[in-house]
């Protein structure tokens, strides 16, 4: 059985819900996401999976937000929302140990092959050519959060009642900025700042973009489409995560504060909330420390 290494796993809970809407102005919600158990492999909001004990081979967090007009872009989504979980899963269960490391790679590989799958059927259909999503997905194994990354869907995490962004937006805009390029005068209304520079499913190959973290008890974890941020400002979105509230009013609350705002878009959002022994006690002065993934940082020390 694949599982995490070196981590009291046991006594780390798991708490989340999710939410997707489809918005005051689109016609239909091409936005997707999913939850999985991957010990289990129980996928969806049933009771078992909302409020549940880490397991040995961690906990699976999606959102995709896809692209491709007409039913393209739903489509998109919902083959990258079925396909990561399961092939993760499977590759998890058909192994022995596996140490972070491999994690990733598996975690990167599902997505790859939904990347084959989406891309494939573009081609083989001319009404779905062009069809693409973005995909952000969390994972909590141990003690860590492996947050990988296509598109700009993004991940924050909320702790001390501070909330830090995760994954960098794959934007024009951003690559412009990578690069030392001359940037529009005011970037937020400039045209250019929703195109992507990669998408699951536009391409034959993919570069997915890996960050991580070690999370704390009481540590909360947001994943959301773009409905969600081009709408509802960040002090907005913080205070609605730091209230008392439960999961699902919070994800009620932040897909009503978007459309209010406008709902130009679809809104989808989940929300986690990680707690017990298992993991570092909350610290008032810790802050939130994520770098992108390498295998250096998980070699065994000699």
């Amino acid at each position: 059985m694949g599982e995490a290494t070196g981590a009291d796993i046991s006594a780390i809970n798991v708490s989340l819900f999710g939410m997707s809407d489809t918005g005051r102005v689109r016609k239909n919600n091409e936005d997707n996401f999913v939850v999985c158990n991957l010990t289990t492999g129980e996928v969806g909001l049933t009771p078992s999976v909302r409020n549940h004990r880490l397991g040995p081979r961690g906990s699976l967090f999606l959102v995709a937000d896809g692209m491709g007009g007409e039913a393209s872009g739903e489509v998109a989504s919902q083959i990258c929302t079925v396909t990561v979980p399961k092939r993760l899963y499977d590759n998890l269960k058909s192994l022995g140990t596996v140490s972070e490391t491999n994690f990733v790679l598996l975690l990167r590989e599902a997505i790859e092959f939904a990347n084959q799958i989406i891309y494939q059927k573009a081609q083989s259909d001319p009404a779905y050519r062009g069809m693409g999503t973005t995909t952000t997905a969390a994972v909590l194994f141990g003690p860590y959060l492996f947050v990988a990354q296509v598109g700009d869907s993004r991940a924050y995490l909320m702790r001390n009642r501070e909330i830090t962004q995760l994954t960098r937006d794959q934007t024009f805009l951003n690559y412009l900025r990578e690069i030392g390029a001359e940037l529009p005068p005011d970037p937020q209304k400039d045209s250019r700042r929703s195109i992507l520079t990669q998408a699951v499913g536009t391409s034959e190959t993919l570069d997915v973009k890996v960050t991580y973290t070690k999370v704390r008890q009481g540590d909360c974890v947001l994943l959301c489409s773009d409905g969600l941020y081009n709408m509802v400002e960040l002090p907005d979105v913080l205070a609605t995560l730091n209230t008392e509230e439960p999961l699902a009013n919070k994800c009620k609350v932040l897909v009503e504060k978007a459309n209010a705002k406008g709902g130009t878009d679809n809104i989808t959002v989940i929300i986690s909330e990680f707690s017990g022994q298992g993991l570092p006690p909350a610290d008032p002065v810790a802050s939130v420390e994520f770098r992108e993934f390498s295998e250096e940082d998980f070699k065994p020390r000699t």
